[in-house]
């Protein structure tokens, strides 16, 4: 096949045509590369067409016939062949492409399941190839899928439409379909036998106008009767063959395209479909990071959400940690006061009685401030343990809202595909993770937990046994311990020397003593619920950071990746229209 093409170096190409060749091979090789980059998201269809328009470089001019059925395509080419070659009808007679080209005998042979190859000796066909395509908006679907799988190949479209119903609506659906692929469109109005001069110009202006809406310039249309004029060549009757006007279409095809106008749409052929799968795929790539933009958008959000979280901590433990202080002040105040009501003279005979005094300090001076510490804390363990319910929450609707395809509106190009699913199966994943969480989340477990973490914290601290006591009532238990050292000091005292020059400063003692533990209490306590909080957000924070991982490292890897062949398919589209400019020359 190649041995007959239009391209070759024999006769055809001049030296700029070559280079001008060269290129166009580079940048269809690069596309190809570019293309093999986006893997199974690339239609295989897209595959095809581009390695058809490579192959097609070195092949004759290819001159597709397309249009609806029935309206004269296969009575156009028996007209310029000058005999009845294909078939003709008013039902869909062409059920496959069929490609005429240049032979000594008639003959006709299966090339593809859907494409027949047939030979005939005409002049025309030795500087074309003709192929004659099913007829769109058929019954027959699969007619007007092989018609639209073939126009990628063509280097110049003969577009019929027939005099009696002209560009419908599925016509003009076609035509923008070939304006996609960049091809240069010739339209023949056919059947004009059954208008007089007035209705043709009428018609002639309605096309004209409606082609200039669809392609974006005014094509050039030809009126003729296909049949009048085959009839006038069988007969040799020279009035009929005016008659049909079917000279002028011949003369643009046989002499106006001419060996410089061929190799240039032969070479604007592939390039038009480099332009459109280019383009295509540029705009998915952009749109995908779009997408992903949107994605980072969202990691954001919830990074912010963490942040958050963390900064809440530190706020409000710090809140719940001074009024815990202030719990603690309290009874600093009534131990002091205690002291200095107790360790007295007149107070001998009680201090003697250490029982009494010991009901008396728990009274007077502890009271329910076990109770108090204990609610307080439990009110901090409620708040953290919420605050980690609601960060999951927010983590799932915020997740659950990306998986809803509202950035795709408006969007040009396709985002699906393997990305697409992938996306969707990981925000999936984390929003399962996320639902699960929140579905199985016992408050009451949780906060029962942290609470015996703080009290094992604080019993590991003061190296005390901690056993069935509760977080207050172990801190309780630490103050008394100073009651009994301190009043067992002062019996010891009193009996020894009588202790009237001795309690003064025994008192003093015993005052500073208590605040001493007093305040041991409080710094222990204070870093204990800080450092275990600390440590329960962070906790927190890495499972979700830990959920989201796939969907983070996907969302990155990707941008880094499209951003690539963004830039690779902007560069082809660059280098293709700067290729267009010097072929146009």
């Amino acid at each position: 096949m190649a041995a007959h093409g239009l391209l070759t170096r024999k006769r055809l190409l001049t030296e700029r045509h070559q280079l001008l060749l060269d290129e166009l091979r580079s940048l269809l090789e690069r596309l190809t590369v570019a293309l093999e980059r986006f893997g199974s998201d690339v239609a295989p269809g897209d595959v095809r067409a581009l390695q058809d328009a490579r192959d097609h470089l070195d092949e004759l001019f290819l001159l597709v016939i397309a249009g609806e059925f029935n309206s004269g395509k296969s009575s156009f080419i028996n007209a310029l062949l000058g005999a009845s070659v294909l078939p003709e009808g008013v039902t869909p007679t062409t059920d496959r492409i069929t490609l005429l080209r240049h032979g000594d005998t008639v003959q006709s042979h299966l090339q593809e399941a859907q494409l027949l190859e047939q030979t005939y000796p005409s002049e025309v066909l030795r500087h074309l190839m003709i192929v004659d395509t099913p007829g769109t908006n058929a019954v027959i679907r699969r007619h007007e899928e092989l018609t639209r799988d073939f126009i990628p190949r063509a280097d110049l479209v003969l577009f019929t439409t027939s005099a009696d119903r002209p560009f419908t609506e599925s016509e003009r659906v076609f035509l923008a379909l070939i304006q996609e692929w960049g091809k240069k469109v010739v339209i023949i109005l056919n059947k004009i036998d059954i208008l007089d001069e007035s209705g043709l110009g009428q018609v002639l202006e309605f096309v004209r106008d409606h082609a200039h809406t669809v392609l974006g310039t005014t094509p050039e249309v030809f009126a003729i009767s296909a049949r009048t004029a085959l009839r006038a060549r069988m007969k040799g009757d020279n009035s009929m063959w005016e008659a049909s006007r079917f000279g002028e279409v011949e003369h643009y095809i046989v002499d106006t395209l001419d060996e410089e106008t061929r190799v240039r749409l032969k070479l604007l052929s592939p390039l038009g479909v480099a332009e459109r799968l280019g383009h295509n795929y540029l705009t998915m790539a952009e749109n995908r990071l779009a997408t992903l933009r949107e994605d980072f958008v969202t990691l954001g959000n919830i990074d912010q959400q963490l942040n958050l979280f963390r900064d809440d901590l530190s706020t409000d433990v710090q809140y719940h940690l001074n009024e815990i202080d202030i719990i603690l002040q309290d009874l600093e105040r009534r131990g002091l006061r205690f002291f200095d009501e107790t360790i007295r003279l007149n107070r001998v005979p009680d201090l003697l009685r250490s029982n009494h005094i010991q009901s008396a300090f728990e009274r007077e001076v502890i009271g329910d401030v076990s109770q108090q510490i204990e609610q307080r804390v439990q009110t901090l363990i409620d708040w953290m343990v919420e605050k980690d319910l609601r960060l999951w929450q927010s983590t799932t609707e915020y997740i659950n809202r990306r998986r809803v395809p509202q950035h795709r509106d408006g969007m040009i190009g396709e985002v699906g595909g393997a990305f697409e699913y992938n996306r969707g199966a990981l925000l999936e994943s984390v929003g399962h993770t996320a639902r699960r969480v929140v579905a199985t989340y016992d408050r009451e477990q949780e906060a029962q937990s942290l609470a015996d973490e703080i009290r094992a914290s604080v019993a590991a601290t003061a190296i005390t046994e901690v056993g069935a006591l509760g977080l207050g009532a172990l801190l309780v238990a630490l103050l008394q311990g100073v009651f009994f050292d301190i009043t067992g000091i002062l019996a010891a005292t009193v009996v020894a020397v009588g202790g009237f020059y001795l309690l003064p400063a025994k008192r003093r003692q015993a005052k500073r003593a208590f605040s001493k533990r007093v305040d041991e209490m409080r710094t222990q306590l204070r870093q204990t619920v800080q450092r275990q909080f600390v440590t329960e957000v962070e906790q927190s924070l890495a499972r979700i950071r830990e959920a989201i991982g796939p969907y983070t490292r996907f969302v990155r890897a990707q941008r880094e990746q499209l951003t690539d062949l963004q830039r690779i398919f902007a560069d082809i589209e660059n280098d293709l229209q700067r290729l267009r400019a010097d072929i146009d020359i």
